[in-house]
């Protein structure tokens, strides 16, 4: 199991789901990468597919950021 948090969109809270290299492999000529959503691509490179991985990881955790409900401080 791996330390990374969770989306809160997540419905199997028992366990994490594992952010590694494996989630990057070619498919004939071209590279994808596999998300929850889906397998994202083609890429020319396996490290276009990477970078593309991690750029798509950093957006999916700052839209559930900026999800999250606010809830007003009470005294």
């Amino acid at each position: 199991m791996s330390n990374q948090k969770k989306r809160q969109s997540d419905l199997d809270h028992s366990r994490e789901y594992e952010r590694s290299e494996h989630r990057v492999f070619p498919r004939g000529s071209e590279w994808f990468f596999s998300s929850r959503e889906g397998d994202m691509g083609p890429f020319d490179t396996e490290g276009e597919a990477q970078e593309q991985l991690e750029a798509y990881v950093m957006l999916i955790d700052l839209k559930e950021e900026n999800e999250r409900p606010v809830t007003p401080d009470v005294d």
